[in-house]
């Protein structure tokens, strides 16, 4: 599948990016948190690094594994804005070790449990008709299209109803969007 997706971004599909996004922003943003705990310079680094496979798709196809090349772009990426910060923790190629140990695993377990507990109460908060559609988006996977279809409105509708429950949620949450879809794309 993810040579799939990645041959449809590579040929310009804006929904089969979405998709990639998605799937690699956690596995990325997890990586970063080996190196440093800045959560600002990460998402910048994840922007970064995902908005260069997209600015970068025509040369896509020559990539044979997707994964390691992202790993490989980000890795590149979080590594030349650590050394450009130095009051952030750094960790450069060959002076220190990732702490991978299983109690590094255990504090953001319980981070993790405590942020989807704070996403759960806010989409209690959102509208009957938000709700629907952030879990039919990001609980199903379908398009606008399809979300429109169910619930009966037009596209131009389901997207300003997605925009004001991403925004609401954003707000109370105090999160950036990009933490955001990553809380909402992980299963609960």
């Amino acid at each position: 599948m993810e040579n799939q997706v990645w041959a449809l971004v590579a040929g310009g599909d804006q929904e089969a990016y979405g998709r990639l996004y998605i799937h690699y922003y956690r596995r990325l943003y997890n990586y970063g948190r080996k190196f440093t705990d800045d959560a600002a310079l990460l998402e910048d680094s994840l922007q970064e690094a995902l908005l260069s496979v997209w600015t970068g798709r025509a040369r896509l196809t020559r990539i044979e594994s997707p994964h390691t090349y992202l790993l490989t772009t980000f890795r590149y990426i979080l590594f030349k804005k650590l050394k450009q910060r130095p009051h952030t923790r750094s960790a450069s190629e060959g002076d220190q070790d990732p702490d991978f140990g299983i109690e590094h695993f255990l504090i953001l377990k319980d981070s993790e449990t405590e942020k989807k507990e704070q996403l759960q109460k806010a989409i209690e908060r959102l509208t009957g008709r938000q709700r629907e559609a952030i879990f039919l988006r990001f609980y199903e996977g379908l398009s606008y299209e399809e979300i429109a279809g169910v619930m009966g409105i037009s596209v131009k509708a389901t997207y300003k109803v997605m925009a004001r429950a991403l925004e609401q949620l954003r707000s109370t949450l105090s999160v950036s969007m990009a933490t955001l879809f990553l809380l909402l794309a992980t299963p609960a």
